[in-house]
C-alpha cells in the first residue's frame, strides 16, 4: 500500500493504514496536543507544508496531529521547527522499525473525546486499564557519533493530554505499574524484553521505587550502575528527594532528572546528578555543556536526533528495542 496525499488532513480513522504505508525512506511524526490552542495551530502548519514537501498526510485525532510522510527530510525539520517555535516536542518515529510504538501512541491520542477535558477520575480508569504492552516504551540509546547501543531505557509512553498538569498524574501512575510489572514475574514477561550488558535507564514516579525499599542496582554508589531518572518535579521536596537519592545510590543506582524542557539545565542546580531533557534544535543554553556520564552526564531524549547530541559523552536516544 503507498501513501496517497491527501492534501492537508486525512480522516482520523485512517491513521493505522497510513503508518502501515510509510515506506523505509519516510518517517512518522506526532505532534501531541498542547495546552495553548494557538500553538497546535502553528504546529499544524508546520505539518501540513511537511506532508506538501514530503508525499504525505496529516491526520488529526484528538490528543494530537499525526503527520506520515513519504520522504523523511520534511518530517524531520517540520519536527524541529514544531520544537523550536511552537514549545511542542513531536515523537519522531521510522517504520517499521517503530511501528509498534507508534501504533500504542496514536490508539491513546485516538482515544479521547475532541474538545473535551479528562477528569481525574478518567484518568485513573484508563491508566489503570490500559495494557502494559500498550504503554511500556523501551528505546535504545548511544554516545556521540557511535552507532552501538551502550544503554536501554524503560518508560511510559506519554498519552499526549492537553493538559501538562494531568500528563504529569498519567506519568506517575504508569511508572508505578511499570514498577509493579518489573518486580512481578508473571507481569514481567508482557514489559519488552531487556537486552542483556546494556545499561539501565528507568523512568521513576515522584516518591521512587514503592515503599521506599529500592531494587538492587549494584554495589553501592556504583558509578556505572543502572539509572533512576526522576522527574525535575521532584526536586521540590527537598527533603525527600536527598532521602530518595539517598537510598537509590546505596542500593547501587546513579540517579538522574527528567526534564521537560532544556532550558532547565541553565537554571537549575543538581550537581552530581545526570539529566534527561528533550531533544532541541540548539544545545541547551549553559557553559559549559555537561560532558561524560558520570559523574555529570546529559541525556538527549527524543528523534531527530540534533546534530550537537553527536559530541562525546552525550547520549542520545537511538531507536526503539
Amino acid at each position: 500500500m503507498g501513501i496517497h496525499f491527501a492534501g492537508t488532513r486525512g480522516p482520523a480513522s485512517d491513521w493505522r493504514g497510513a503508518l502501515m504505508a510509510v515506506p523505509p525512506t519516510g518517517v512518522a511524526v506526532f505532534s501531541p496536543a498542547p495546552l495553548r490552542h494557538g500553538a497546535r495551530r502553528i504546529a499544524r502548519a508546520l505539518l501540513e507544508e511537511a506532508a506538501v514537501l514530503g508525499g504525505g498526510q496529516l491526520l488529526a485525532l484528538p490528543g494530537g496531529d499525526l503527520l506520515v510522510v513519504a520522504t523523511a527530510g520534511p518530517g524531520n525539520r517540520a519536527a524541529a521547527a514544531i520544537s523550536e517555535v511552537a514549545g511542542i516536542v513531536p515523537e519522531t518515529w521510522t517504520l517499521p522499525e517503530q511501528l509498534p510504538v507508534a501504533e500504542a501512541r496514536c490508539e491513546s491520542a485516538a482515544a479521547f473525546r475532541a474538545g473535551a477535558a479528562i477528569g481525574l477520575t478518567e484518568l485513573e480508569a484508563l491508566c489503570g486499564s490500559l495494557a502494559i504492552e500498550e504503554f511500556a516504551r523501551l528505546t535504545l540509546f548511544t554516545e556521540g557519533a557511535s552507532a552501538r547501543p551502550l544503554a536501554q531505557r524503560l518508560s511510559p509512553a506519554s498519552l499526549g493530554l492537553p493538559d501538562p498538569d494531568m500528563e504529569a498524574i498519567a506519568r506517575e501512575a504508569l511508572c508505578r505499574r511499570l514498577l509493579s510489572a518489573l518486580t512481578d514475574p508473571l507481569q514481567r514477561t508482557r514489559l519488552p524484553p531487556l537486552r542483556p550488558g546494556l545499561r539501565l535507564i528507568l523512568d521513576l514516579p515522584l516518591g521512587g521505587l514503592a515503599n521506599g525499599a529500592p531494587m538492587r542496582g549494584g554495589v553501592a554508589d556504583d558509578p556505572n550502575g543502572p539509572i533512576a531518572l526522576l522527574p525535575l518535579a521532584s526536586l521540590t521536596d527537598p527533603a525527600g528527594f536527598a532521602a530518595i537519592r539517598g537510598g537509590l545510590q546505596a542500593a547501587g543506582w546513579r540517579v538522574g532528572l527528567l526534564a521537560s524542557h532544556p532550558a532547565a539545565l541553565s537554571w537549575v542546580a543538581a550537581p552530581g546528578l545526570i539529566w534527561a531533557v528533550p531533544a532541541a534544535a540548539q544545545p541547551p543554553c549553559v557553559d559549559p555543556l555537561p560532558r561524560g556520564i558520570p559523574p555529570e552526564g546529559l541525556i538527549v531524549i527524543g528523534q531527530p536526533v540534533p546534530e550537537w547530541c553527536f559530541a562525546p559523552g552525550i547520549w542520545h536516544e537511538g531507536r526503539n528495542a
